[in-house]
């Protein structure tokens, strides 16, 4: 019998999480089975305690604190690997990701702790006894949250869009999620019995997580917005309901965002300011860091910048494209995210290299997901012009107001998305929801690969081989691996 890859993460309350803890916090150091874990969640402190680690995780080079942001702009067209380089990112780029690379088990090991650790907050936060019902609520909510963004980021990163139609890259694709998708933990010990489900059912299981927290979580805005509030969650949900290609929900879910009046975008003016460090307008969900408290030279800005305005020093492994930066007209205030330095231009969005914060969310994209989904059909179309409309004008006040629709509408929303969420972990997916090549117009070198031609295997990643070899339920891999 093979033995189970996917861990078993048991909460043991302080015993292994600690409020404001530093970001390097490891769910597993104490194993499993060397404590009762019924023991660890028994009182208020020790509940908050555990959500607390919840959320640290986030924080991993292999979950957001790098990996997850970094791959999708890297295999896609808007970054390039210095010919000067640490070797990071090399395989990302290349398209040569093999089952067995660090960071494809990695990152599926991370997000599985996540799963693993909200199952074990919602079996256990029952034993809280000095807790009241909202806090109760509370703790509840952010697990269901978690629970719900983890399972999302693992079938958007390791199977093929919900309404993939080619059965020749995803086994069993109907156009409804009935190929492969990945394993589905909803309940306390599941573990032991983690068939891979279909991208249909983990879609179900998301949306009723989210909308579950929902329910739960309160309507403020959490300190810093460092976790889910009400609003936050339904954020998420509208991209994951545009993932889906619900556009009528996906609108709909926006639109209550957007009117929920908890968040701004910001100004013109204000603009460049807010990628200084600590995010103060328009971010919905984020990764605070601080000068104590960060990821060092495995921060995401590190990466980008070799010398940080924070004064730490980084790797500068991965420079803009070309064809990235030509798309900022000079009004456009974003294009002061790109700096020559010895003739070589950096992409300075972050521009920190230890102490940025990590936008997870941003008002923004959810303006962005309306504007498409009212493209798509799925509410007012005037909605739509309007809420392209704010995102673009803010970064250029002279670009006129759209009177597109249909097609050239969602054709402006695809360049608006590119520009806007540049950097920030959505390329890659978009391309492949949108059924698009990636098209690659600079090289690192000759070599190099020029265009991916949609639907290619490559284009998701494959499942570890240590899961597949240890795994009862699982007897192969994605397609092409």
């Amino acid at each position: 019998m093979k033995f189970k890859q996917i861990k078993y993460i048991g909460l043991l309350g302080l015993a292994i999480v600690t409020l404001n803890s530093c970001n390097d916090i490891d769910l597993e150091s104490t194993p499993y089975d060397s404590v009762a874990v019924v023991d660890g969640i028994q009182n208020l402190s020790s509940a908050t305690a555990s959500v607390d680690g919840l959320y640290d995780l986030l924080y991993r080079t292999d979950y957001y604190g790098r990996e997850l942001i970094v791959t999708p702009e890297v295999a896609a067209d808007n970054i390039l690997v210095s010919p000067s380089n640490s070797g990071r990112y090399l395989r990302q780029y290349q398209y040569s990701v093999l089952p067995t690379d660090g960071a494809v088990t990695d990152v599926w090991e991370n997000l599985y702790k996540n799963i693993n650790a909200a199952n074990t907050i919602l079996n256990f936060s029952g034993n809280v006894s000095d807790a009241s019902t909202a806090q109760l609520n509370e703790i509840n909510g952010h697990a269901y949250a978690m629970r719900g963004m983890a399972h999302f980021d693992l079938v958007r990163t390791y199977a093929f869009p919900y309404s993939t139609t080619d059965a020749s890259v995803a086994v069993g694709a109907d156009g409804n999620g009935g190929h492969l998708g990945v394993p589905l933990l909803v309940a306390y010990g599941q573990e032991r019995h983690a068939p891979r489900a279909t991208v249909s059912a983990v879609y179900t299981q998301i949306i009723a997580d989210l909308t579950e927290a929902i329910s739960l979580l309160p309507t403020a805005s959490a300190d810093k917005n460092s976790k889910f509030s009400k609003s936050a969650v339904q954020a998420l949900l509208s991209r994951v309901y545009l993932y889906k290609e619900d556009y009528t929900n996906a609108f709909l879910t926006a639109n209550t965002v957007i009117n929920s009046g908890n968040y701004s975008l910001a100004s013109n003016a204000t603009y460049m300011n807010n990628w200084d460090g600590l995010m103060e307008t328009d971010v919905i969900l984020q990764l605070p860091a601080a000068s104590n408290d960060n990821n060092g030279f495995n921060a995401l800005g590190s990466i980008y910048v070799d010398d940080g305005d924070d004064g730490n020093g980084g790797y500068g492994d991965l420079i803009p494209t070309s064809d990235i930066s030509s798309l900022y007209a000079t009004t456009d205030v974003r294009s002061n995210w790109f700096r020559s330095i010895s003739g070589v231009s950096f992409n300075f969005k972050f521009p920190n290299a230890w102490t940025n914060a990590v936008p997870l969310i941003r008002l923004s994209e959810v303006y962005l997901n309306l504007a498409e989904a009212a493209a798509m059909g799925g509410g007012s179309m005037t909605d739509g012009q309007k809420a392209l409309d704010m995102v673009r004008q803010t970064a250029d006040p002279s670009v006129a107001a759209t009177t597109a629709t249909g097609p050239v509408l969602l054709a402006d929303v695809k360049v608006e998305r590119r520009k806007e969420l540049a950097f920030e972990g959505h390329r890659l997916y978009d391309i492949v929801r949108w059924k698009e090549s990636v098209v690659r117009t600079q090289l690192a070198s000759p070599s190099t690969i020029a265009t991916i031609t949609y639907p290619d295997y490559r284009m998701v990643w494959p499942l570890p081989q240590n899961e597949v070899d240890s795994n009862d339920s699982i007897t192969n891999n994605n397609v092409g691996y």
